[in-house]
């Protein structure tokens, strides 16, 4: 399907770029998997299962070798939840756009069709009003949201004269074995399986993504973007439902303590236009298929 297209990945090892190599390879195409600033040079929790290896690139003079893309999609941000806000904030700006200027430097003159940027919904928090859509002005709220939206403005002036539009991926959570074991439905595993105690953030939502799904929506939006922004956000679920729907599916009770971790604070509404992104190739998964999913893979790689 893919074959002769050429395809750069940055932060090609984390969760979502080692899932994307993958794909992209498998549907005939041609990567390129960058390893940039401090990024391992293998995936933490997965094992690696691209055929081409990860690039570690320290300068621009090991760029030179590469073959010139006809996409990149930027999925490089390393995080450090450990600082202070202000010091979050300088970090993110600094390992994620100031430290990697030689590849941007790179990219300029490049004739590349599209720069698609993975972006988050963090940009928008309850300081916005709801319901949002790709049209509502962002107004984040952490050090995370505050340094996507100013690499989001960051890359629309860079690239301003260049030949290639730049596409901003706005995505909700993704679910995945060898996700972060924070997120959700790994918590829930534990909760249910390992015994693991667990907080339930009772009366807030969240929206999820299989990344199977969502993989396909980034590659789909490096082909064939019509927009330079795009907010990717499936159906939302409150956190309990999705609890009560593991437990049903695992047969197991889940070790949790059910509380509202965020009294008085009301969660965004998002009119998402995913939509335009799908296609016939395009895998969609809905809230059970994925906690399925979830379940077999973390019983099968136990």
């Amino acid at each position: 399907m893919l074959e002769g297209k050429i395809f750069c990945l940055t932060g090609a090892t984390g969760r979502l770029g080692s899932a994307t190599s993958n794909r992209l390879e498998k549907l005939g195409a041609d990567v390129i998997p960058l390893v940039l600033g401090n990024y391992p040079d293998r995936p933490k929790r997965i094992i690696w299962e691209a055929n081409i290896k990860p690039i570690k690139i320290m300068n621009v003079s090991e760029l030179n070798d590469l073959k010139t893309p006809d996409y990149v999609i930027n999925f490089h941000w390393e995080v450090d939840r450990k600082l202070s806000f202000a010091e979050q904030l300088f970090y993110e700006i600094k390992h994620n756009i100031y430290d990697l200027s030689f590849f941007w430097d790179w990219l300029l003159d490049k004739k590349i069709e599209r720069f698609v940027n993975i972006s988050t919904i963090k940009v928008f928090s309850h300081l916005n009003e709801n319901p949002i859509s790709i049209k509502t002005e962002p107004c984040p709220f952490s050090p995370y949201g505050i340094a996507k939206l100013t690499a989001e403005k960051f890359f629309d002036s860079y690239f301003n004269k260049t030949t290639f539009s730049v596409v901003h991926l706005r995505l909700s959570s993704v679910a995945s074995y060898g996700e972060h074991p924070s997120h959700l439905l790994s918590r829930l595993f534990e909760g249910a399986f390992r015994g693991k105690r667990i907080t339930i953030n009772k009366g807030h939502k969240v929206n999820l993504f299989y990344i199977d799904e969502i993989i396909n929506l980034i590659i789909n939006a490096s082909l064939n973007a019509k927009n330079d922004k795009y907010l990717l956000v499936k159906e939302d679920y409150f956190i309990e439902d999705v609890a009560a729907e593991f437990e049903k599916i695992s047969g197991k009770k889940i070790n949790a303590l059910y509380k509202n971790l965020s009294p008085g604070q009301f969660d965004p509404i998002f009119h998402s236009n995913h939509q335009e992104l799908e296609a016939d190739w395009v895998r969609k998964f809905n809230l059970d298929e994925t906690i399925n999913k979830i379940i077999q893979l973390n019983q099968i790689n136990k």
